[in-house]
């Protein structure tokens, strides 16, 4: 993804020719039209609660979501931080991020979690980590909601997130196949890859 630049300068006139010399206070920086609609255009600190954030909903409605800090929320231009509840035999179907890193960090439940043509099972306090172009998938292997943290290394998936899950309050978005496929291609992601 492109980031903005600051394109600032102050004037200093010495025998009446114009030195441009950077700024450092009262520039403004600008989001490229890479960034997605609505993102800051300065990051901001931030502490957010464990209910808080843009809460969405996944799968028909049956998912919660919450984006907590993307550039949309915090303005941050490097990273992206949410969490999900998947509820008992919910699953996060196969799929794969080709310029993104994950982790997933574990908080509640038990997943399973595949990673290529391997599976591996994650509880409480267990971390995942997904490397850029690997397949995984994950499911709800127990009998409670699995909760997880998911960290993504730069943004763009969480624009994807946000147009196959619902606003809080919105009717429950039902997404099909292709138009996931064509939302997934715009993050730089591939859903239901064949060759993993």
């Amino acid at each position: 993804m492109a980031m903005a630049t600051a394109h600032c300068s102050c004037f200093l006139m010495a025998a009446g020719i114009g030195i441009a010399i950077p700024c450092v206070a009262g520039c403004h920086r600008e989001p490229s039209p890479a960034w997605p609609k609505g993102a800051l255009a300065e990051p901001r600190p931030a502490v957010i609660g464990a209910t808080e954030g843009e809460r969405r909903f996944l799968r028909g409605g049956t998912a919660p979501l919450l984006i907590k800090i993307d550039p949309v929320t915090t303005g941050s231009r490097h990273m992206v931080l949410g969490s999900s509840d998947l509820p008992p035999g919910d699953a996060i179907p196969l799929h794969r991020h080709l310029k993104e890193d994950e982790i997933l960090l574990v908080t509640r439940g038990t997943a399973r979690v595949q990673l290529g043509k391997q599976s591996f099972m994650a509880g409480p306090g267990g971390a995942v980590f997904i490397p850029q172009g690997t397949c995984v998938a994950v499911a709800n292997a127990g009998p409670d909601t699995l909760t997880n943290i998911f960290i993504f290394s730069s943004p763009g998936f969480e624009q994807v997130l946000r147009e196959v899950s619902s606003p809080a309050g919105a009717p429950s978005k039902s997404v099909s196949p292709t138009d996931r496929a064509a939302a997934f291609h715009r993050g730089h992601a591939e859903a239901a890859p064949t060759n993993c």
